[in-house]
């Protein structure tokens, strides 16, 4: 895809905004503040994404936040061609990637909108990127390094 051009993506619908529970209030925020915030668990010392009440390694209740380097690498990846919901039926194509964060243990599925979809390759390194999400929270993005 010669042509293909980023879309816009600082649209946020208000049905898009994050509604935080109290076991994942902290990553939101974090992004909002510009910060990929994941857990660590105190015992086993992996990390883990999505936010839960126990460690998802070892079981263990002893977790902290921590704030990740926001690098990792592509394990694996999609191009969504379609979909007629808006927003993002105005922003196609676009990729969507499975990411091994740097911080042993924690993975992540994020949008990659500054990636060309012809561009996406397995074990690409990418870093995080952020955007608004309401007057608080943010999301977070990678893009290719």
């Amino acid at each position: 895809m010669t042509d293909w051009q980023p879309a816009d993506w600082s649209e946020v619908p208000a049905y898009l905004v994050p509604r935080p529970s109290p076991e994942d209030g902290e990553f939101w925020l974090g992004a909002g503040r510009g910060e990929l915030r994941i857990q660590r668990c105190n015992s086993c010392g992996l990390h883990q994404h999505y936010a839960r009440m126990l460690c998802s390694h070892c079981g263990s209740l002893d977790l902290d936040w921590v704030t990740a380097s926001g690098r990792g690498t592509v394990h694996s990846f999609t191009v969504i061609r379609q979909n007629g919901v808006p927003p993002f039926r105005e922003r196609l194509p676009f990729v969507v990637a499975l990411v091994d964060l740097e911080e042993e243990g924690a993975r992540m599925i994020a949008t990659m909108p500054e990636c060309p979809p012809d561009a996406a390759q397995i074990g690409m390194p990418v870093e995080a990127s952020f955007r608004a999400a309401g007057d608080e929270y943010g999301f977070v993005d990678f893009r290719p390094v």
